[in-house]
């Protein structure tokens, strides 16, 4: 069987929402900490074949990415 690792969202009621999955383990965690830095939320990534969790960086980023603009008032 092929490594993979799926990026998970923990739910405020403790369940785990599959986000998507990686071949690469690195990939994974990069997408986890990008949508955390977004989204704001306990991300999880399962290596596929083990179960083992892999650490995940949480916290918002001082800044956004360039690009990223602040969502407007809508009135």
């Amino acid at each position: 069987m092929a490594r993979a690792y799926d990026v998970l969202r923990k739910l405020e009621n403790g369940e785990l929402l599959q986000i998507a999955s990686r071949k690469d383990e690195a990939e994974a965690k990069c997408l986890a900490e990008s949508l955390n830095s977004y989204w704001p939320a306990e991300y999880i990534v399962r290596d596929q074949v083990s179960g083992g969790e892999i650490a995940v960086k949480h916290g918002r980023p001082a800044n956004r990415p360039e690009g990223v603009h602040k969502p407007e008032h809508v009135m």
